[in-house]
């Protein structure tokens, strides 16, 4: 979302000594260093609040080029330094921990973030310290992370409890996270806060509130393993910053945690190489020629035109339970068909005011009469109060039933967006009068439904992007873009049924292909090949085409009546034809899922 993203990093880079595979090397180091080393090599502009050396030792002049290092000056011998020994075994020791200058770092030494900035409080020596600092910054409204460290835990876990409460982003191992709340499937903090919880070789968990996501790493041959937790924290931190998902950016954090321990000390972190990018599943490819020529069609015709979400089924522009309506009723996009013996059947079709609609259709058709009916209902204590009895009521038919195939996932999702509205006190106006006043409105307002049920467990937010869409432009304008901003990629399964048949993606992969084109439910990594390809290639044809999301998306969207799930594709009719694969018997992963 930002192109120059801005991390603060209390605390101080140390001069260590390691003792692995049989040899011992000086290095640069300190979890200071590595996060901030990291956080800039992924493209953050960081200042590092510690001590400044004077003279600067030699392992540190390079990390001092790409720095902002400011604090007070001291002699290089009161830098911290470590001694630190790695077992095959995967055992670390720390022989030797002097904390030097670590207590001299002052909260007036803290420059102004800025908006929009994330701030990071090394888990220093001591914990009360870290503590302060982290308080400080929360109540100046900066985004905190923090860390910790075991011996630390096992000393003061109660200051370190405290630590996590005053944690946006808190970050640990999975030792760490079993001394601090019991074991890793009990890790879970208030909605609004994360944890990320790193695995080593088996990546790394992330906790939204009491959410988890599992991310994979990459398999790599380990040189040395100092720095590989920091070098993931300051990557997380500064794709927070960014913009993406907390999900998203631990698949970036683990990429480049793994390229880190390949090299001695932060070597791999001052290397002119790129950055890791997060893993692209092979089964799955993007065509970048087809994905140029689909571009150059949508760049001009009329049909990609972003829709104004008014008219039959939505509310009148004006409507005071417009904001309520839309917030509540995007949860609810998702799930809108039948599976028939482990296989695609048919999409949902209901009868609702003596007409036959398709999904989404009757979603806010359903939405519109709730709103006429009892518009409290909508507003967030209304949807946490909520049970299923009350919900099928809401959505039935004209035979009485709720027709929704998805069952008992859609009230307990409208239940959690109210819940977790209601503990933030959040509205859905106080919600968008903070998204508008901020620097960045479209990311403050993706990153808070980040911390909202309903719509947190999707790492590639559709319904966030969608509901930023009928915001933004509704004839209202609810949200207002800021510059260089638009709305992220909107992939449902209309979506990725169109870029597989028009050939923007192609399944190298035979034992996927063929599951797609027998409609036959796929497992989740096999849908996620799929899905991560198009919202890859959504996004390029964005870019080149040079319309708006907005725009793109309704194109692609129009293509559910073009090219449709039970019936032959109308070719002739497609705007894209003739630059289209024509893999017509491809179909959409079929599997269930809240998020589309």
């Amino acid at each position: 979302m930002s192109a120059r993203p801005r991390l603060l990093v209390v605390g101080s880079p140390s001069l260590d000594l390691l003792h692995l595979g049989g040899r011992s090397v000086r290095s640069a180091g300190g979890a200071g260093l590595y996060t901030a080393l990291a956080a800039q090599r992924v493209g953050a502009e960081v200042t590092v609040v510690a001590p400044r050396p004077d003279p600067m030792p030699a392992e540190l002049e390079a990390a001092d080029r790409l720095l902002d290092w400011r604090g007070p000056p001291v002699p290089p011998s009161a830098l911290p330094h470590f001694e630190i020994e790695y077992f095959p075994d995967g055992r670390t020791v720390y022989r030797r921990a002097v904390r030097g200058s670590e207590g001299d770092i002052r909260y007036g030494d803290i420059p102004d973030a800025g908006p929009g900035a994330v701030a990071y409080v090394v888990p220093l020596l001591d914990p009360e310290l870290q503590l302060g600092f982290a308080r400080r910054l929360a109540k100046a409204g900066v985004r905190v992370g923090c860390g910790t460290y075991a011996p630390g835990i096992r000393a003061h876990r109660e200051v370190v409890t405290r630590v996590v409460e005053a944690s946006h982003y808190f970050f640990c191992n999975e030792e760490e996270a079993g001394l601090l709340f019991g074991s890793l499937d009990d890790v879970a903090v208030p909605p609004g806060r994360v944890v990320f919880v790193t695995r080593g070789p088996r990546g790394a968990r992330v906790v939204l509130g009491d959410h988890p996501i599992d991310v994979p790493a990459p398999k790599v041959e380990e040189v040395d393993p100092t720095g590989a937790g920091d070098t993931f924290c300051g990557t997380a931190l500064a794709r927070l910053a960014a913009g993406d998902h907390p999900a998203i950016a631990a698949r970036v954090a683990a990429a480049c945690a793994a390229q880190t321990v390949t090299g001695i000390g932060p070597a791999p972190l001052l290397s002119d190489d790129p950055p890791a990018a997060a893993a692209r599943d092979v089964r799955v490819r993007l065509d970048r020629d087809r994905i140029r020529r689909v571009a150059g069609v949508i760049a001009t015709a009329p049909e990609a035109a972003a829709f104004d979400f008014t008219g039959p089924g939505f509310p009148e522009p004006g409507d005071p339970a417009a904001l309520d309506l839309f917030f509540a009723g995007t949860v609810q996009q998702f799930g809108f068909w039948h599976e028939r013996a482990g296989r695609y059947g048919e999409p949902m079709i209901a009868s609702l005011g003596d007409r036959a609609r398709k999904g989404s259709d009757y979603l806010w058709a359903a939405y519109l009469r709730w709103a006429r009916e009892a518009p409290d209902e909508l507003a967030p204590a209304g949807q946490a109060a909520l049970d299923d009895a009350g919900f099928d009521h809401r959505l039935r038919d004209d035979d009485g039933h709720n027709p929704f195939p998805a069952g008992a996932l859609h009230p307990a999702c409208a239940r959690a967006y109210g819940r977790d509205m209601l503990v933030l006190g959040l509205t859905p106006a106080s919600l968008m009068a903070e998204a508008n006043a901020a620097e960045r409105p479209l990311g403050c307002f993706l990153a808070r439904l980040d911390a909202v049920g309903g719509y947190r467990e999707d790492p590639w937010r559709k319904k966030s992007a969608l509901l930023a869409a009928i915001l933004s432009q509704r004839p209202e304008r609810f949200l207002r873009l800021g510059e260089g901003e638009d709305v992220p990629p909107i992939v449902d399964y209309h979506c990725q049924r169109s870029c597989l048949r028009l050939g923007v993606v192609s399944v190298t992969d035979e034992t996927l292909a063929a599951k797609l084109r027998k409609r036959e439910v796929v497992g989740a990594e096999e849908e996620e090949a799929v899905r991560a390809a198009c919202h890859e290639a959504v996004g390029e044809i964005r870019r080149l085409s040079g319309r708006s999301m907005g725009a793109v998306d309704w194109f692609l969207f129009q293509n559910r009546t073009r090219c449709p799930e039970m019936t032959e594709p109308d070719c002739a009719a497609c705007p894209a034809d003739p630059v289209c694969a024509h893999r017509t018997r491809l179909f959409q992963p079929v599997f269930r899922t809240t998020a589309y």
